[in-house]
């Protein structure tokens, strides 16, 4: 598991400005109007909890399911801070995103924030695709989010000799605690496997000063667009819908996401 996923607090912080994902999910959410929706890899409920106050409107129910106890400790907190009709719309359950049942059936399962590339093997992703298709209703949705492949970035791997470029990738300042993130990014690939070695850096600050600084490495599938599409196909869905950004645009070659919808 990643390290960040253990410090609830920083990941928070390192997401303080994403805000654009949280709408999409709302618009979709208001679209659709699911009875039962399921956010897989739902973290600290930074987008389980805002649909928490949409399904409160609705009188429908919104599950976030992950396999960290520290997020989701996290996440209960954000959710005791909602309104009372979003804490009675939502739940978080501890359990692994490739073999998860609710109590009832879903119209919509969604895994924002690429974490279905946390999910290295072919045998794990099919698991996840399968577990989805029998949880969901007929007519449900299946949304994953990834990042498209950056292949600028993972061909600087693939030199000899190797290089790895360094970057700030995210630099985020909370004025409320007078804190401040940053995060430095280095990538490797092994292109045999579609696996990218990420290292992230982390430095904190509070005020002007450095607090703390700690590496975490972990480990992530590169997924490809008809690739992704496959998986869809091969376990029984209809593709629905493919875009490139948050405001529902085509997938293009300078998409920096890519999301798929399928149906059941």
């Amino acid at each position: 598991m990643s390290l960040i996923y253990e410090r609830p607090d920083d990941y928070d912080l390192e997401h303080l400005e994403d805000d654009d994902d949280i709408e999409f999910y709302g618009r979709l959410f208001r679209k659709l109007a699911p009875s039962v929706t399921i956010e897989l890899g739902c973290g600290t409920g930074r987008i389980t909890v805002p649909l928490a106050e949409l399904a409160a409107l609705k009188e429908s129910q919104v599950i976030g399911i992950d396999s960290s106890k520290k997020m989701l400790d996290k996440a209960g907190e954000r959710l005791a801070e909602a309104s009372e009709g979003a804490r009675k719309s939502a739940q978080f359950l501890e359990a692994d995103m490739r073999s998860w049942c609710p109590e009832h059936p879903a119209d919509l399962v969604i895994v924002p924030c690429a974490s279905v590339s946390h999910l290295l093997g072919l045998d794990d992703q099919l698991r996840l695709w399968r577990t989805t298709y029998e949880n969901l209703r007929a007519g449900g949705r299946f949304v994953v989010e990834v990042q498209m492949p950056d292949l600028a970035e993972l061909a600087e791997s693939q030199t000899r000799p190797a290089r790895s470029l360094s970057e700030i990738d995210r630099d985020i300042s909370d004025d409320d605690n007078k804190s401040r993130l940053l995060r430095y990014k280095t990538t490797s690939y092994a292109s045999n496997e579609q696996k990218a070695g990420v290292r992230f850096l982390y430095e904190r600050f509070e005020g002007d000063v450095s607090v703390e600084r700690y590496i975490d490495d972990f480990a992530s599938h590169v997924y490809f667009p008809r690739e992704l599409q496959l998986l869809f196909i091969h376990t029984g869905f209809e593709i629905e819908s493919i875009i490139g950004d948050y405001r529902g645009r085509p997938l293009t070659p300078s998409s920096r996401i890519m999301m798929v919808t399928g149906r059941k």
